[in-house]
């Protein structure tokens, strides 16, 4: 399909499974076609496909290169895990295989999940090896949740090991969660150790990651019980101690189960953002849904900051739609009420009592939006509108409130209109799972940059280059968009607006 944001014809992306070879990102993925006996029956028998890429904007599509086993096989369906290259100079796929239906592998009812592997020579055609198929150790873990194998060469204790989301034997369901861990000399036969991390804070441990950047470790995991988000840690050394930032996330809630990989000196996330019920603004989030990529930079403190690939962003610069201050025709001037006024590549929205919106028009559906905003100490809230209607009431929107030190987003209406009038869901100030903190008193000369990416129903806003939130926005055809201010004023300077030329094409 054409887009940056992948999504395959006819399926969708579920968790990501990136490796790095040859100056090429192999991303393989649970390919989801949502075939399952219930609506809430999401990744129903997920294969593993593949796509590589370069630069994030052209994809090489391999369709499936791990398939599903048969009822009688424990990989009935085939779930996360990782790639590695090893000393044998071949590479080793790690899976979960998991048999929700065959009673066989079931006990007391659940299903046992179980580590799969298999073995390539060139990353696209694969032999499972059956024989290599092990539980979890139930004298350390529990044997329902042992999954999504991470295995990384420790050359500290040269030996492999296997990071998994486990629980401890006998942890209660709200904080047990783990990141077990295996060792192996030959990546053939492990031997399970205790916990490689165990804060008693979650559920679960989805997803683990590990890499080293700039003389530390970073541990990746995504969890589901407090929210759903992908966090990360950060070591000094492999034994820990695992510490959070103050920020310990890349995005929020439409950005989960994110893996990295490295190349050419590039460390990107992959993740997916998650469809919604319906197609529809207001229904249910959904397991899996379309691929997006943050490019990852390790900031002076040892914090990761989120940019858009230079690719993506380059896309988007191919045709110029709007460039300047001026706002729509019929606009006009208000200085004297302190509303908007114009002057050389600058827009002032200043001394405003309530809020008041400064709009444009001619948003297409895909397209980047940029543009530097300095705002007035003492502000209550402002930012970017988009997809809107032309008095700018109902659209989506980027809230930055410095009182509050977050970014959040928005949108009008807020649920299907009730029968009474109060029925808007105001007790909500905003989508409570899209919230980013950001501390503005670390703003240069309290100024912002923003940069959205819209591609069909994903917006995607960067901040500095450094923040970043994704959201679904399923309602199209609306082309108002602009700034507003709440209670302060704000200056808008290097307003564009751009769009690609064409769709890309698969290669």
């Amino acid at each position: 399909m054409s887009g940056v944001f992948y999504q395959p014809e006819g399926g969708w992306v579920g968790d990501t499974i990136p490796f790095a070879h040859d100056g090429k990102f192999y991303i393989f993925y649970l390919h989801d076609e949502r075939k399952g006996h219930s609506e809430d029956e999401y990744g129903y028998r997920t294969s593993w496909n593949l796509l590589i890429t370069e630069d994030g904007v052209h994809f090489e599509d391999k369709g499936i290169v791990l398939p599903v086993g048969g009822y009688e096989d424990a990989d009935y369906a085939c779930y996360t895990g990782s790639v590695i290259a090893g000393k044998d100079g071949r590479f080793h796929l790690f899976y979960t295989a998991q048999n929700n239906y065959n009673p066989i592998y079931h006990r007391d009812g659940r299903p046992l999940q179980f580590v799969a592997h298999a073995i390539s020579e060139d990353l696209i055609h694969w032999e499972k090896d059956p024989s290599a198929i092990f539980g979890a150790d139930e004298s350390i873990y529990e044997p329902f949740d042992w999954r999504d194998p991470f295995v990384f060469y420790n050359g500290e204790e040269d030996c492999y090991n296997m990071l998994l989301a486990a629980r401890l034997k006998g942890a209660g369901d709200k904080n047990g969660g783990c990141v077990g861990l295996c060792h192996s000399k030959d990546l053939i036969h492990w031997q399970a150790a205790e916990p490689f991390y165990h804060p008693e804070s979650y559920m679960t441990h989805e997803c683990p990651d590990l890499f080293r950047m700039g003389g530390k470790w970073y541990l990746v995991y995504s969890t589901f019980s407090e929210k759903f988000v992908t966090h990360y840690r950060v070591a000094d050394s492999l034994g820990g101690p695992w510490t959070a930032p103050v920020e310990d996330t890349f995005d929020g809630r439409a950005f989960y189960a994110a893996k990295t990989a490295e190349t050419k000196g590039r460390r990107w996330a992959f993740a997916w953002v998650p469809t919604r019920r319906g197609g529809s603004d207001f229904g249910q989030y959904e397991w899996g849904g379309t691929l997006l990529m943050h490019q990852l930079k390790q900031e002076a403190d040892g914090r990761l900051s989120v940019s858009p690939p230079r690719a993506v962003r380059e896309a988007f610069e191919a045709r110029l739609i709007l460039c300047g201050p001026e706002p729509e025709e019929g606009g006009k001037e208000t200085e004297d009420k302190g509303e908007y006024r114009r002057g050389g590549s600058k827009l002032e929205l200043r001394n405003i009592q309530g809020k008041k919106n400064l709009i444009f028009d001619g948003m297409e559906e895909d397209c980047m939006i940029e543009a530097d905003l300095i705002y007035e100490e003492g502000t209550r809230a402002f930012g970017l509108a988009v997809r809107q209607d032309e008095k700018m009431e109902k659209g989506y929107y980027f809230r930055l409130e410095p009182f509050y030190n977050r970014l959040v987003a928005d949108m009008w209406p807020r649920r299907i209109a009730g029968v009474n009038q109060w029925y808007i869901d105001g007790d909500k100030a905003f989508l409570v799972e899209l919230e980013r903190p950001l501390d503005f008193s670390k703003l240069q000369n309290r100024r912002l940059h923003l940069c959205l990416i819209a591609e069909g129903s994903i917006l995607c806003l960067y901040v500095n280059d450094s923040l970043a939130l994704t959201m679904r926005a399923y309602e199209s055809g609306r082309s108002h968009w602009g700034f507003f201010v709440d209670d302060g004023g704000i200056q808008i300077e290097n307003v564009r607006l751009t769009a690609r030329e064409i769709h890309r094409d698969t290669f």
